[in-house]
């Protein structure tokens, strides 16, 4: 009895193994990802630190809308993305064809045939160099980083197929005997090879050659597409460029998906029209069409000042605690380059600080913001291996598309040629080149110094007219709205009182990192109203009794994951002559405008809980709905609850008026993040300071503001090469820019 089940369960494992086991399963996305995330991997490796033994597999998550690699897919509007060939076929976000990946370092490297390896004595001077990798900086090189947005590079085809042609012309052509620089080279770095002066001039060259070729292939497909990149070059008023003014004069619809962290947009998607991002020009190559094309430059050492300066803020704000978001919407700043390294050494001088007060007892003080035992001095964050590779001549990197971001697949070069522009000629090569894309690729090239002038000679070139409509969100009125009015109209009727309130004012809200699990424990939840409506009651005030802090739903703290809550504030009758003239106060009127304001600029509502302390903690403070009551003149007891209906904008208006609303609110929350920061590092430090203020920065010895510029002197040509461009297209355009009229600054 038993043979032929024994049979059967036999047969039975055979079909499993040859349909599963016996079957290539990983497919040509898994594959991909697998070679970009070694080469990544190896390139950071060996660039950033010493020569070590890569054992770990690295683990790189997938980003959204990959493509199969197998395929080859035209969007609706024209945008490719480069495939190898084979049917075209969607990719849908959650395709199962888009696995994580574990992609194996490979054990051969490939070198370059013609370039001399390093003497003995250059290979000890070179380890000599690696000591010097502080330890933080070391351990972060062996850990899981990979290069580039997030996005593999796409195979070329026609469009970038001349690589592949010129290794064949060598293959073929017996004239030829040996490949170019940039052929012989695979992509992969080793520390055993160094391109020699010459070499580098040959690479930059060829290189240059490549890109313009690159260049008019992408505008040989029916000219520039109806894409506007922003490439964003870090701490040049850019998130004001784009969070106020171009994301603004563009509809939500055609608005990309955020893609600070990593490159979310989806080809596939005819909506996508406005897209910005801190990636550098490699991200461009990746796409069949040219798009069009805004940047900003800065005065380098000013932007350098201001790295460091953010970078510190940054980190002080949680004092080193690395901190992750549950809000897929929103981005740690901790995860975008290049505050990804910055911020992080920043963080590991906080927490060694603390230890270090926590065992003897003994604060530092800080007489000097830009030079103090705290957190690295700006003397010596001006040399560290991640400031070189990530902020000095940044610009020019991030421009020519050679940062330490650049994608491994698209610009495999990279590395070797930022080592080039040390070498006289051929960065003369490349600087000429950065000229002409500058002028004749970048369709609009703006200045930090002359913002409004920027934005006048932006929205003339653009077609997004001052005088032309705003956009802000318009979402469908979600239930904050309804469910607002129903619980301010049960709490008043569960709280009458013989006289009258003056007003009532509610608002729905939630925090980052405050769950609805958390607020689900009881012991926990009650501290923490007890605290929120202490913070509102000084904010507005009144009394904490006046102030009521309830559940969205239902009474019920567990009916939503996201943490909403509904926040009631009461103002007494005679409110307003009692309470004293001071502009701090939130009275009714001012509470709902700061309210509409901070929802509708999704801006950080922090400034409700300004006067407790721990709120921090607690992430960005959300404002989803807003609404008021006042007491029924026909029917004595009763109210009339009105709550904004956000879910559509009747009210017009005009770009340049909300371009100087939003400026305002995001000084405002900037202002507020900062002072709030730096009243958390006072706790840790002896005595007082102020935190980077413009007075502060003449504490800056001039031979180190002379280093800085000394150092980014690709930076400084290109920047004074930006004013020159941008004055000459202003007189040209003199006559449009007068139609441009950029409302006055609001008082902050």
């Amino acid at each position: 009895m038993w043979l032929p089940w024994a049979l059967l369960f036999v047969s039975s494992i055979a079909v499993v193994y040859f349909l599963f086991l016996g079957t290539d399963h990983e497919d040509g996305t898994a594959r991909l990802m697998r070679e970009t995330a070694a080469r990544a991997r190896l390139s950071r490796l060996e660039r950033r630190a010493p020569p070590v033994d890569v054992e770990q597999p690295a683990v790189v998550a997938t980003p959204k809308g990959v493509p199969d690699p197998s395929q080859s897919t035209e969007s609706k509007d024209g945008q490719w993305w480069k495939l190898d060939g084979g049917a075209s076929q969607d990719v849908s976000e959650t395709d199962p064809r888009v696995p994580n990946v574990v992609a194996e370092v490979p054990d051969d490297v490939g070198l370059v045939d013609d370039i001399q390896r390093e003497t003995p004595e250059e290979r000890e001077e070179a380890q000599d160099r690696g000591d010097k990798y502080d330890e933080d900086e070391y351990r972060r090189v062996q850990a899981e980083d990979t290069a580039g947005a997030g996005v593999p590079n796409l195979s070329h085809n026609e469009a970038t197929g001349h690589a592949t042609r010129k290794h064949e012309r060598v293959k073929t052509a017996g004239t030829e005997t040996r490949a170019s620089a940039l052929d012989e080279h695979d992509g992969s770095i080793s520390d055993d090879t160094r391109w020699s002066e010459e070499q580098c001039d040959v690479a930059a060259r060829e290189w240059v050659e490549d890109r313009e070729r690159d260049y008019a292939a992408r505008m040989a497909k029916g000219g520039k597409s109806d894409l506007l990149f922003f490439l964003h070059i870090p701490r040049t008023a850019g998130r004001s460029f784009h969070f106020c003014y171009l994301k603004l004069a563009t509809p939500e619809r055609k608005r990309c998906d955020k893609s600070y962290d990593e490159l979310r947009m989806d080809p596939h998607d005819p909506h996508c029209e406005m897209l910005a991002t801190h990636d550098d020009y490699s991200l461009v190559e990746r796409f069949d069409r040219q798009p069009k094309i805004v940047t900003m430059l800065r005065d380098p050492v000013a932007r350098f000042l201001s790295s460091y300066e953010f970078a510190v803020e940054v980190s002080v704000r949680s004092f080193g605690n690395d901190v992750h978001t549950t809000n897929k919407q929103r981005v740690s700043t901790r995860e975008i380059w290049p505050w990804e390294h910055c911020v992080r050494h920043i963080d590991n001088d906080l927490r060694s600080y603390k230890k270090r007060v926590d065992e003897d007892g003994v604060k530092d003080s800080i007489q000097n913001v830009y030079n103090n035992s705290v957190y690295t001095p700006l003397h010596e964050f001006v040399e560290l291996p991640m400031a070189h590779d990530d902020l000095h001549n940044g610009q020019f990197m991030q421009l020519m598309g050679m940062t330490s971001n650049a994608s491994p697949e698209t610009e495999p070069h990279a590395h070797k040629l930022r080592e080039c522009v040390r070498k006289n000629k051929a960065v003369e090569v490349l600087f000429d080149y950065a000229k002409r894309r500058l002028r004749e690729e970048i369709d609009v090239t703006v200045v930090h110094e002359r913002l409004d002038d920027s934005l006048r000679y932006s929205s003339a070139a653009l077609g997004m007219h001052m005088s032309g409509p705003s956009y802000v969100p318009n979402r469908p009125p979600p239930r904050h709205t309804a469910t607002l009015k129903k619980r301010m109209a049960r709490w008043l009727e569960r709280n009458k009182r013989d006289v009258e309130p003056s007003a009532v004012v509610g608002f729905v809200f939630n925090f980052d990192k405050l769950t609805g699990d958390q607020l689900e424990k009881n012991p926990w939840r009650q501290g923490y109203e007890r605290a929120m409506r202490a913070a509102l009651a000084i904010a507005t005030r009144v009394s904490p009794e006046d102030v009521a802090i309830t559940p969205h739903q239902r009474d019920d703290w567990r009916a939503n994951e996201m943490g909403f809550q509904i926040a009631i504030v009461r103002f007494p009758a005679g409110y307003a002559e009692e309470s004293p003239r001071d502009p701090k106060v939130l009275s009714p009127d001012t509470l709902l405008e700061r309210l509409r304001e901070a929802r509708r600029d999704e801006s950080d509502a922090g400034f409700l809980v300004d006067g407790a302390d721990g709120f921090d903690a607690y992430g960005t403070m959300n404002i989803l709905a807003e609404g008021r009551a006042t007491g029924s003149k026909e029917t004595p007891g009763t109210y009339e609850i009105v709550v904004d209906d956000f879910g559509t904008d009747p009210e017009y208006m005009p770009l340049g008026q909300r371009y100087r609303e939003c400026e305002r609110a995001q000084k405002r929350k900037y202002s507020r993040l900062k002072t709030k920061a730096f009243r958390a590092l006072h706790q840790h430090v002896e005595g007082e300071f102020e935190p980077f203020v413009k007075e502060d920065r003449r504490l800056i010895p001039s031979s180190l503001i002379d280093k800085i510029r000394e150092i980014n002197h690709l930076d400084v040509r290109l920047h004074d090469f930006a004013l020159e461009l941008f004055d000459e297209r202003v007189k040209e355009s003199a006559k449009e820019l007068d139609d441009e009229k950029l409302p006055p600054r609001l008082p902050i």
